[in-house]
């Protein structure tokens, strides 16, 4: 009965209905892979490439030195190689499965993705994928706690339970930590605010610092319970295309007490001539003790000057004095020191903890060890980023650290000190000489620029040498995205009206 109701159908009916049904199609396909009703999609990307790979999607992996492009898989051999993600909507959350195989040694013993969250900043937020300090004291120490989200190891049987520990960690003291809890716990892929105070702290005189620093700061402030004041000089260099805002955060575990914001309205910031800007935060402190301070600046941008009202005043992880004027002396707690210029000028010699260290080479970051305790950094020349996992201070007695040591390539056990680890990992599933490891990110604020996430994979001290070989053998990178439904949008539009 179907075959002659449809002979009696034109041919031009015919031609209309095979068009509105193919236009029905592309609709149906275009919802789906642009605005993803459902609010879910996973793409992947996999090597050796096949018809499982979604190259259109996960992409672009750079620099192009940093694989083996002899290797069938995605073989990084130098660290850290960047790839971009193509979405043609944004989402609230990833999930990345990474299937790999890695040869690394005790000098590359972290593997790690993240994804791009400030691009004024270049700062990416970091999860992991695989440390191999944590997955040895695992089996070696005895655990407090081992869940989906926390691991707890502690080195003798001191406590019975992981409630007991942050009880006492809440406290301010820990059993078998007569220097306090900062001293004793070391911290992976976790956060933890340590109950830092300085007995009858008054500050001397307000601090000053006149070396200029290049690029986003973080430093640490310790504060009385009274009021405080910060002020900044910037030089907005105008060498680039982009805008240039700054940013001042001043906050506490609890959260943001002042922020200020200067915006760039310079509508020729390539031209070369250089602004002169300033900021001023103040305010009382809600309670004495430690606030961190974050400075949100590209590289176009100097900071000038730094006034505190605080003498104790000390820069976390990352410093980038620049100016040209010659020699300068810096403190650090750290037990290494990274450094690293692309100014050929700056090239030479530094003396870290009373030892010669060369900086022979640009675009290679050193890294030089030292023993515990404070120790100064003495740089004849200034362009250089310096790095460690401590802080750094322009005076000795400004020094102070009040973070928890970090497990990363540098953890060391030999001082005995450390008797805790706190870790938010789960070590990788291992199948067949093949690992896989997952990593959960939320996008919500996440940069996403011209319909693309960034992402790096990251091994730390992995450089391509040769004499070592270590590397990471990528199998398949699998992202799946979560977001609002069609349904969910549509009602917060109307919600909006």
């Amino acid at each position: 009965m179907v075959k002659p109701f449809l002979t009696e159908w034109s041919f031009l009916f015919k031609l209309r209905l095979f068009l509105a049904v193919l236009a029905g199609l592309f609709v149906i396909v275009f919802l789906f892979l642009k605005i993803v009703p459902g609010g879910e999609i996973t793409y992947s990307r996999a090597w050796p490439s096949g018809l499982k790979s979604g190259k259109g999607f996960i992409y672009d992996f750079k620099p192009g030195e940093r694989i083996d492009v002899n290797s069938r898989f995605l073989k990084i051999i130098a660290d850290p190689l960047y790839f971009s993600l193509f979405t043609p909507r944004a989402f609230d959350q990833a999930m990345v499965t990474v299937v790999y195989r890695d040869r690394l040694s005790a000098s590359t013993p972290i593997f790690e993705i993240g994804v791009l969250k400030d691009k004024l900043t270049d700062a990416y937020d970091l999860r992991p994928l695989q440390n191999n300090i944590v997955d040895a004291l695992r089996f070696r120490w005895p655990r407090l706690e081992d869940t989906a989200s926390r691991l707890v190891l502690q080195a003798d049987k001191t406590y019975t339970s992981s409630e007991e520990f942050f009880s006492d960690l809440a406290a301010g003291h820990l059993r078998d930590c007569p220097n306090g809890p900062t001293s004793c716990v070391a911290v992976y892929n976790y956060q933890l605010s340590p109950k830092y105070r300085l007995p009858d702290y008054a500050p001397i005189a307000p601090t000053t610092i006149t070396q200029p620093l290049r690029g986003p700061h973080q430093f640490y402030l310790y504060l009385p319970h009274e009021d405080w004041r910060l002020s900044f000089n910037f030089v907005d260099l105008n060498q680039d295309k982009g805008q240039d805002p700054i940013t001042v955060s001043v906050s506490s575990p609890e959260g943001i007490i002042a922020s200020r914001t200067l915006t760039d309205n310079n509508p020729e910031p390539d031209s070369g001539r250089a602004e002169d800007k300033q900021l001023v935060l103040n305010g009382p402190a809600p309670s004495a003790g430690v606030y961190k301070v974050d400075v949100r600046i590209s590289p176009d941008v100097v900071i000038a000057k730094i006034v505190s009202s605080s003498d104790k005043l000390s820069f976390i992880s990352r410093v980038w004095p620049v100016s040209g004027a010659g020699s300068l002396d810096l403190f650090t707690d750290a037990t290494y020191l990274s450094v690293e210029t692309m100014n050929p000028a700056s090239l030479g010699e530094i003396n870290f903890g009373g030892r010669i260290f060369p900086i022979a080479k640009t675009g290679k970051r050193f890294t030089f060890p030292a023993g515990i305790g404070t120790k100064m950094i003495s740089l004849p020349k200034d362009d250089l980023v310096l790095e460690n996992n401590g802080v750094f201070a322009f005076a000795r007695n400004s020094l102070f650290d009040p973070s928890f040591k970090r497990v990363d390539r540098y953890f060391s056990l030999l001082s005995g000190e450390t008797k805790y680890i706190v870790a938010d990992y789960a070590r990788p599933l291992a199948d067949n000489g093949w690992k896989t490891a997952t990593a959960r990110f939320p996008l919500v604020g996440a940069s996403r620029d011209d319909g693309k996430y960034t992402f790096l994979l990251s091994v730390p001290g992995l450089d391509g040498d040769s004499q070592t070989a270590d590397y990471v053998e990528i199998k398949e990178i699998r992202i799946a995205l979560s977001g609002r439904t069609l349904g969910q949008k549509i009602v917060s539009l109307f919600r909006g009206l």
